[in-house]
């Protein structure tokens, strides 16, 4: 995901200064609005309504106060937290989802838990995130939402300010607040992060999304329909400067022998049938950062790999085994859930240590079997990689009676080709 994001950000550039001109013509500038700080004025800022206000910056207007606080939001979250904060708690980013979608019956009735992570992430991102899910979810689907929180700087600790939004909202019985002093990592506090949920399902999120009408139902049905099923929304697009919410294209997911993410276009044609505008359809892999699970699967798929550090190739690891052992990832066009895409990743890995490349090395010697000397050359520093004691999860693989890599190209990712070397040794 994050390989496409300069991509998607010209795009969303274009697009938004071709509006911009456009309603320059249709209306006068709206004011700019007030900046009321949520880190030191929660109630107010909760209370403020930012409507009818320009909530985007322009640096030479900033007071000295604000222009620091804008160069620190982004050098600390490579986005406009400025902008974010006068955006407010509430906004409303519209219908996204294809219009038959409104007229589909989901049959789904789970209790679920929405498990959202965060490292140093600003408050107001995560309080409009975690308003949205609760105005925008049925009050008898959503059991409740597990933040924990990874270790966070001090400067950018938010348990205090969420125990006292959850109390001013009176949401505290539905959110469950924990924090490790330790870092651990997205991927091995996920896990941890599960182990505290309690619903039927879980929802996996970034700590930088906005949902949209009727996001969770489509989700559930295919797990109803089938319990070894992991569900994808469609990922739309949030400036990282404007906060402008954006349509994305549907797509499926993706990778290379190097073991990259892609994603993967749909040909046009394929959405000429009304129905496949609704249908979920399956897709080899995942991005990884939102996605909808049975806890119990997720408990039998062996959870996240807690061999591996920090971020990355988490999301390749869950779609292997997820196909190879019996399961599906499908996406539910009719589920759309904005995504903030920072223009750069604002925080540190673990020192001495490439973890896309050890995450990666140790998916391929898991997974991939004879294939894995694909991933090698494709990735030809991550030879010599140690990638620990995979003991484990062999063993995991050799329990859930899991198919091989061939089988996977096979039939899951036939698209996936295997390279015409011109040498066989590596």
């Amino acid at each position: 995901m994050r390989a496409l994001i300069p991509l998607l950000l010209y795009c969303i550039a274009v697009s938004h200064q071709d509006e911009t001109e456009s309603d320059k013509k249709e209306s006068p500038p709206l004011v700019r609005c007030p900046h009321v700080n949520p880190y030191k004025n929660l109630q107010d800022w909760l209370s403020y309504s930012q409507n009818n206000c320009n909530h985007t910056t322009l640096e030479t207007e900033l007071n000295d106060e604000d222009k620091n606080y804008y160069k620190f939001g982004l050098k600390s979250f490579a986005f406009d937290v400025l902008a974010s904060d006068r955006l407010g708690v509430r906004r409303d980013p519209g219908t996204q989802a294809h219009k038959l979608c409104a007229d589909t019956k989901f049959d789904a009735e789970f209790s679920t838990s929405v498990v959202i992570i965060h490292h140093n992430e600003a408050l107001s991102v995560l309080l409009r995130m975690l308003t949205g899910i609760f105005e925008r979810t049925p009050a008898h689907l959503l059991k409740e939402i597990v933040l924990y929180e990874d270790a966070s700087e001090k400067e950018h600790m938010l348990t205090e300010h969420l125990n006292k939004f959850a109390s001013i909202k009176g949401y505290t019985d539905k959110m469950k607040i924990a924090r490790s002093d330790e870092r651990q990592g997205l991927i091995r506090a996920k896990t941890l992060a599960s182990r505290l949920a309690t619903g039927d399902v879980i929802v996996f999120m970034d700590s930088h999304c906005e949902v949209t009408e009727r996001w969770l139902e489509p989700l559930l049905a295919p797990i109803k329909e089938n319990p070894k099923s992991v569900v994808l929304p469609i990922i739309d697009l949030i400036h990282p400067f404007t906060f402008e919410y954006s349509k994305a294209m549907v797509t499926k997911s993706g990778f290379e022998w190097d073991l990259t993410f892609k994603w993967m276009y749909i040909p046009w044609d394929y959405f000429d049938t009304p129905e496949n505008n609704v249908k979920p359809f399956e897709s080899p892999a995942m991005s990884g950062g939102l996605l909808a699970i049975r806890r119990e699967y997720f408990k039998e798929l062996g959870e996240y790999d807690m061999g591996m550090e920090i971020w990355g190739a988490e999301n390749i690891e869950l779609s292997l085994k997820t196909w190879m052992c019996g399961g599906r990832i499908l996406v539910a066009p009719c589920s759309r859930i904005g995504h903030v895409f920072r223009y750069r990743r604002p925080y540190e890995g673990k020192p001495f240590m490439d973890t896309t490349v050890h995450n990666s090395a140790r998916v391929a010697k898991v997974w991939l079997g004879d294939h894995q000397k694909h991933f090698f050359r494709a990735r030809s520093l991550s030879v010599n990689t140690d990638v620990g004691d995979i003991s484990e999860r062999l063993e995991l693989k050799k329990k859930l009676g899991c198919k091989d890599m061939e089988w996977y190209l096979k039939n899951v990712y036939t698209d996936l080709k295997i390279p015409d070397y011109k040498h066989d040794e590596l």
